[in-house]
C-alpha cells in the first residue's frame, strides 16, 4: 500500500512538473479580429522566473510594423497564466495606442486537436471613454480609433515555422525605415510650398513628369513611409489618403539621383474641390516637401 501511495504521489508531482515546464521555451501565435485588418503575428519565449512565476518576451510584427514587449505572470489554478503586468520595451515606426488593454486577463492553457500545447488568451473587458470614439465607419457610427484584438493563440514549438521568413523581412523592412530615418535626419528639410484642402480625404498622384531617367524615392506622410524604393515613371501611381490633423507634411526623400540631378518628381493634390500639382526636388543633402492643411470644408 505504501508503494502504490509513493507512486501515486510521483505521478501527480510529474504531472505538474509537466504543466510547468511545458510553459518554458518557444511560442509562436497569431492575432486575429484587429480593427485595422492586419494580420499580427508574435513570437514569444517563456522564462521561469520564480515558482509559479513567468515572464514572457513577446515580440508581435506584421508587413511594416515590429513591437517587443515583456509580460509578467504567475501560473494559477494548474491551468492559467495570469498576466500582472504589462511593460513596452520598443515599438516601431509607430506606437500602438492602448496596446497595453490588448495583454490583460489570463492565458487558458490547453491541448488542441492533436494534442499539443496551446496558450489561448482571454482578455479583460476594456471600458472607452467617449474621446475616443473619434472615427466613423462606412454607415457613419462612430468607432473607436484603437480595437483590441479578438483571438490570441500561441503555439508552443521548438522549430521554425512558415511565420519565421514573414519575421525575418519583417525584420528587414524594420532596419531600412530605420537606416532611412537616420539618413533623412541628416539632410536639411526645404518646406517652401503649401496647400489648403477641403476635404479629409485626399488623393495623391505622383510621377516623373520630365524625361525618364531612373529617378528613385520614397514618400513620407507626416511619420509614416507611404512608398519606400519606388521608381519613378511617366505612368502616374495613385495613394488615398486621409488626414486626421490640420498640418500635415508630405516629404519627398531621394533614393538615388537618376542619370539627370535632381531627384525631381511630380505629385497631385485632388481633396475633390480642386487639383494642385507641385514639382518637388530632392537630393542627397536635402529633401523638399510640401505642407498640406486641412482647411474649413466646402459648402
Amino acid at each position: 500500500m505504501k508503494k502504490i501511495l509513493i507512486a501515486v504521489f510521483l505521478l501527480i508531482c510529474i504531472h505538474f512538473s509537466y504543466a510547468n515546464d511545458s510553459l518554458i521555451g518557444k511560442w509562436r501565435g497569431t492575432i486575429i479580429g484587429h480593427v485595422d485588418n492586419k494580420d499580427y503575428f508574435i513570437n514569444t519565449n517563456i522564462l521561469s522566473q520564480k515558482t509559479n512565476n513567468y515572464i514572457l518576451r513577446l515580440k508581435m510584427f506584421s508587413d511594416n510594423y515590429v513591437g517587443e514587449f515583456v509580460l509578467y505572470t504567475t501560473w494559477k489554478n494548474k491551468q492559467r497564466l495570469y498576466i500582472d503586468s504589462f511593460q513596452v520595451v520598443s515599438e516601431f515606426p509607430y506606437g500602438i495606442q492602448h496596446i497595453q488593454d490588448c495583454f490583460t486577463g489570463y492565458f487558458q492553457f490547453k491541448k488542441d486537436e492533436n494534442q499539443l500545447p496551446v496558450l489561448d488568451l482571454y482578455r479583460n473587458a476594456i471600458n472607452r471613454s467617449t474621446n475616443d470614439f473619434v472615427n466613423k465607419d462606412t454607415a457613419g457610427n462612430y468607432i473607436p480609433n484603437f480595437e483590441c484584438f479578438t483571438s490570441v493563440l500561441l503555439r508552443a514549438t521548438k522549430t521554425d515555422t512558415t511565420f519565421a521568413l514573414l519575421e525575418r523581412k519583417t525584420d528587414s523592412i524594420i532596419t531600412l525605415k530605420k537606416n532611412k530615418n537616420k539618413d533623412l535626419s541628416k539632410r536639411k528639410i526645404v518646406t517652401s510650398k503649401e496647400w489648403t484642402v477641403k476635404q479629409e480625404k485626399i488623393v495623391l498622384q505622383i510621377w516623373d513628369n520630365n524625361k525618364e531617367d531612373g529617378d528613385i524615392i520614397s514618400l513620407k506622410f507626416n511619420d509614416t513611409w507611404i512608398l519606400s524604393n519606388f521608381l519613378l515613371t511617366k505612368q502616374k501611381y495613385t495613394i488615398t489618403l486621409n488626414l486626421k490633423t490640420k498640418d500635415n507634411q508630405l516629404l519627398l526623400f531621394a533614393e538615388n539621383l537618376g542619370s539627370i540631378p535632381p531627384n525631381t518628381a511630380a505629385i497631385s493634390i485632388d481633396d475633390d474641390d480642386l487639383v494642385r500639382t507641385f514639382m518637388l526636388n530632392s537630393d542627397m543633402s536635402k529633401s523638399e516637401s510640401v505642407k498640406i492643411i486641412l482647411g474649413k470644408p466646402s459648402k
